[in-house]
């Protein structure tokens, strides 16, 4: 079953590379910042990539914390021509945290022990990885967790997937 879903998926993106006029893939995430254009937040490729790298994203697009591809979508779709092919299913918008020390350069990145980082109901970034392909999107935590720890998570097709998070993202291996 999982070749067979492997295999559409990747004669989709095949497809999509001949015969896409513009062909965006959303990154999984990104610092928020005022101003945000599309290429802030995607890799465009295409003919016409050109005329939408510089798109200014709606303020009304950001306020919940995501860019999803339907939102992307209706941004472009008047924009582009041809055949416009969107990958991924969401873009995160991650607020950097300021320190409250002088020296911001000493923050420390990696997150403190034993400390949560998902929250059940949480969105996260999933990655699914089969050998050598790596799929992001995003699913719902089922489970509260902290680095390290296996959780459930509900994917957008109603699939549970249990994985394991690793810097903020849960790694499912197929």
């Amino acid at each position: 079953m999982i070749k067979i879903i492997l295999t559409t998926i990747i004669f989709a993106l095949i497809q999509s590379l001949l015969y896409a006029d513009v062909a965006v893939y959303l990154k999984s995430n990104i610092s928020a910042k005022n101003n945000l254009t599309v290429s802030d937040i995607a890799h465009l490729d295409g003919d016409e990539s050109e005329l939408v790298k510089t798109l200014l994203i709606p303020e009304t697009a950001l306020k919940d914390g995501y860019i999803t591809k339907n939102e992307m979508y209706q941004l472009l779709k008047n924009l582009v021509t041809g055949l416009l092919v969107i990958h991924g299913s969401a873009v995160k918008l991650v607020v950097p945290e300021i320190s409250s020390n002088a020296d911001s350069s000493l923050q420390e990145l990696s997150p403190i022990p034993n400390e949560l980082i998902i929250t059940k109901g949480d969105f996260v970034t999933v990655k699914l990885i089969k050998k050598s392909i790596v799929i992001e999107l995003i699913g719902k935590a089922l489970q509260s967790g902290k680095s390290g720890d296996e959780i459930k998570i509900s994917l957008q097709s109603g699939k549970t997937v249990t994985g394991k998070i690793v810097n903020n993202v849960v790694e499912c291996y197929l």
